[in-house]
């Protein structure tokens, strides 16, 4: 079987399951709060593998490898950051979101209240435009990893890989919503953490076992590749290393991987699903990690190909039908992403900003138009911007992280913030974020994933008018 014959057969026939996942979800979706948030049903372990998942986008199998094949060992702070940022979700955020959400449907809707309640329309409306212009970037940047997947299987043209990609995805999420969303979110989940194991176990055995390995990457003789602060000095270094590692304070502002706390059945056992998701993470990172920097010493890739490093690994490594299923896995991690961010953006164009039918069939109608106009101009948005998966994805996770998290741990562990207040921190956060990026004063990454986080989290504190703790 020629190579991109068996690539072709593993891809389709990973598709069509998970297109008959949606069709069996879709059976389960009554109405609009199961679209947006599953009738609140979700085990343990698929809370966790769909909300690690939803979390981890091909930015965590590309983009991760890619770093760490061009930076070297500076991409060490990644793991504590990411690994990090999970612990945070998994023992502070899951377990009082999942008791304090109430009859809330939306990561807005429990910032701004039900409708009425003081503050909330300029709460709602900030939030949703935020949220749909940083889920509108988080989209495109994932639909140009699945055009590179699809060009590296086919030699495709990398617009084609883009409208395939985002045509499979947006199917199944019109069909199931929610619950189409996390059953594949788990298979997803399962598939990226296994080859997140196998490949880079297969680099390490190419290079000749461990000691060979390390050998060959303590030989790598590129400037500051052997420096955990890439070479940086002083305040320099330590704002790249601290950039890193403050990605693991973006986790709890996204709201596409925070909502399947919300969506946990009542009795689901959070000590089962934090212990499968903290143990998914360290698998799924430290394996990345371990590609990149066996990749580099392996193979040399050409200027600007840092994120094939996955792709380059998995032709010279394995039969072709194994590199179809690796293929899979990568857009795996892009579609349980999308899916959820498209979800996401159209719970904040049908549900927070108001545009509401008088009917459920109607408000089902209007979801999932949603969820096909937002994807169309995501995929529009791919085919226009740059490409570069580690920087795009980072930006709008700086944003989101940045103006959500601060003001959802606050919320949780301390009380209610003002409404004034809980508009300011999302605006400190979000906007400061975006700033942080594009004017860096101290350095980006640090600015932008950092400070901006600390100015939002000082604002809404001094909103909880001396809320008693609850952090025991």
């Amino acid at each position: 079987m020629e190579r991109s014959t068996a690539i072709l057969v593993a891809l389709i026939a990973y598709l069509l399951g998970l297109l008959a996942l949606g069709v069996v979800a879709q059976r389960r979706t009554r109405d609009s709060s199961d679209f947006y948030l599953g009738g609140r049903t979700l085990g343990p372990w698929v809370a966790a593998l769909a909300a690690n998942a939803s979390s981890s986008s091909a930015w965590s199998l590309v983009g991760t490898s890619g770093f760490a094949y061009q930076h070297g060992l500076v991409a060490l702070w990644l793991l504590p950051g990411c690994v990090g940022g999970f612990v945070l979700n998994w023992w502070l955020v899951a377990p009082r979101l999942r008791a304090q959400t109430g009859a809330a449907i939306t990561l807005t809707e429990f910032f701004a209240g039900p409708t009425g309640a003081p503050g909330h329309k300029p709460i709602a409306v900030f939030a949703s435009l935020l949220t749909i212009a940083s889920l509108a970037t988080y989209v495109a940047a994932q639909m140009q990893a699945a055009g590179s997947a699809f060009t590296h299987a086919f030699d495709a043209d990398l617009r084609a890989g883009i409208l395939i990609g985002a045509g499979v995805t947006i199917a199944y999420t019109l069909l199931g919503g929610y619950l189409a969303a996390s059953i594949t979110d788990t298979l997803q989940g399962l598939l990226m953490v296994v080859v997140a194991l196998v490949v880079p176990i297969g680099a390490v055995a190419h290079l000749g076992g461990i000691a060979a390995a390390t050998d060959a990457i303590a030989a790598i003789d590129v400037p500051g590749y052997q420096s955990v602060f890439a070479g940086r000095e002083g305040v320099a270094g330590f704002a790249f290393a601290f950039g890193l590692v403050g990605i693991g304070l973006g986790y709890p502002g996204q709201p596409h991987a925070v909502n399947k706390f919300m969506g946990m059945a009542p009795d689901a056992s959070m000590t089962v699903a934090r212990t499968v998701g903290i143990s998914w993470a360290v698998l799924l990172y430290g394996g990345m990690l371990v590609l990149g920097w066996t990749g580099r010493a392996a193979w040399q890739l050409p200027a600007g190909g840092h994120e094939d490093v996955l792709y380059e690994a998995s032709t010279r490594l394995f039969s072709p039908l194994v590199d179809g299923v690796i293929l899979a896995s990568v857009l795996a991690a892009i579609m349980s992403t999308v899916d959820s961010q498209l979800l996401v953006c159209a719970s904040s164009v049908t549900h927070d900003l108001g545009l509401r039918p008088t009917t459920e069939r109607g408000m089902l109608r209007l979801a999932r138009g949603t969820v096909l106009a937002i994807g169309a101009a995501a995929t529009g948005t791919a085919l226009a911007l740059p490409k570069n998966v580690f920087d795009n994805v980072l930006f709008a996770w700086a944003a989101l992280g940045s103006a959500f998290g601060p003001l959802l741990l606050v919320r949780l562990l301390v009380g209610r913030v003002r409404p004034g207040f809980a508009l300011g921190a999302m605006g400190v956060g979000g906007l400061g974020a975006i700033g942080g990026f594009y004017a860096p004063i101290v350095g980006k990454g640090f600015d932008d994933r950092v400070l901006s986080w600390l100015a939002a989290l000082a604002v809404a504190w001094l909103g909880t008018r001396g809320s008693r703790s609850v952090l025991r």
